[in-house]
């Protein structure tokens, strides 16, 4: 365990005082995350363990390529923190040996969940928002567990499912601009995953410009319940359509973090992914989130024919860049909060306290 990330785990999650709140594993230093949501109370007894692991799109082996690699290539520009399935596995380990304590005080759990894990490790999921090869990567994710259940949306599931590897594949749908609740049956993936979880795609104004809701519900201290938001939109994404349709849908909604680069790229002189600037637009739409969680913001390396003629390349920016470029559109943008941008280490885990 890196001393770092030891730190951050204990100092969190090992008091009893304070309740387990989501934390935050960043795998490859890209847009691979492992995301760990606390359980309810009742499920850790039966489970063993304090939290649901959800690994998100692994990319940890190796480049990627479309067509042979002569053709589109891509490479991670640092080798990743959390190098492989195994250690991802020991990660899941480290944070709940960190979060032992809320455990209930029995032996027979702990048994029970070790038996359960097989070779799953203690990962309860995968999630798959994308179907393009660095969002679902078949050398990385050969590497986990065929037992491990795979959570897609539908062209993610279509890339995954000839390969004859995963034994659960379910899928996430897509919200309509005209719903009124996004809580409803038939907008959940299903068994086995919980209720209290519940991942929904938000078409975009392009295929690559989508985000994904991440909603986990939890109970309150009044005997109420929360939904809290994870909103991913790796590309950037406008506010409109089935994004507007949710922030306005019951029941309401807190948004909690949103993970969304700084960088902007290019292809064919066109803007793909909308990077600080359109982030910053829509984090004012939204009405905010406590967290910005910079996500699939790495300066990738492009190699091949295509990549070549495309003139794909990518273009880093900065808070205070994108700061400036708003106030010089509306100068009285100063007067508005700043958002809370938070720049995880690669390998490190961030816990998303309330």
């Amino acid at each position: 365990m890196s001393e770092r990330r030891r730190e951050v785990l204990q100092t969190q999650l090992s008091s009893a005082e304070k309740q387990p709140r989501p934390v935050l594993t960043f795998l490859n230093g890209d847009n691979s995350w492992l995301m760990s949501f606390p359980r309810p109370e009742a499920e850790r007894a039966a489970a063993g363990r304090v939290f649901y692991h959800v690994v998100f799109e692994p990319w940890l082996k190796g480049p990627t390529s479309m067509l042979g690699w002569y053709m589109i290539n891509i490479t991670l520009s640092s080798s990743p923190g959390i190098p492989d399935a195994e250690a991802v596995k020991g990660v899941v380990r480290e944070i709940e040996d960190a979060a032992a304590i809320h455990l209930p005080q029995s032996g027979d759990a702990s048994a029970k969940a070790s038996t359960e894990e097989s070779d799953s490790g203690g990962i309860d999921a995968i999630l798959l928002s994308f179907y393009l090869l660095d969002h679902v990567h078949e050398a990385t994710l050969r590497t986990f567990s065929k037992d491990i259940p795979v959570i897609a949306t539908p062209e993610a599931a279509d890339t995954v499912r000839p390969w004859g590897h995963f034994k659960t594949i379910k899928i996430i749908q897509d919200l309509q601009p005209s719903v009124q609740s996004w809580r409803t049956p038939e907008l959940h993936p299903g068994e086995p995953l919980p209720l209290w979880l519940t991942p929904i795609r938000l078409p975009g104004f392009g295929f690559l410009n989508f985000s994904l809701a991440i909603v986990w519900t939890h109970p309150t201290n009044d005997e109420g319940e929360v939904h809290e938001v994870i909103l991913t939109s790796p590309h950037g994404t406008c506010f409109e359509g089935s994004l507007e349709a949710f922030r306005n849908a019951e029941p309401k909604t807190k948004m909690l973090a949103m993970l969304h680069g700084l960088k902007e790229s290019f292809t064919f002189g066109r803007q793909t992914t909308l990077g600080a600037k359109g982030g910053l637009e829509l984090y004012r739409k939204i009405g905010g989130v406590k967290y910005w969680i910079l996500s699939h913001h790495s300066k990738l390396l492009f190699g091949g024919i295509f990549m070549h003629l495309s003139r794909t390349r990518d273009t880093p920016r900065t808070v205070s860049w994108m700061l400036e470029r708003e106030q010089k559109a509306d100068p009285d943008s100063a007067k508005k909060e700043k958002p809370n941008v938070v720049e995880v280490d690669n390998g490190g885990s961030f816990v998303l306290v309330d």
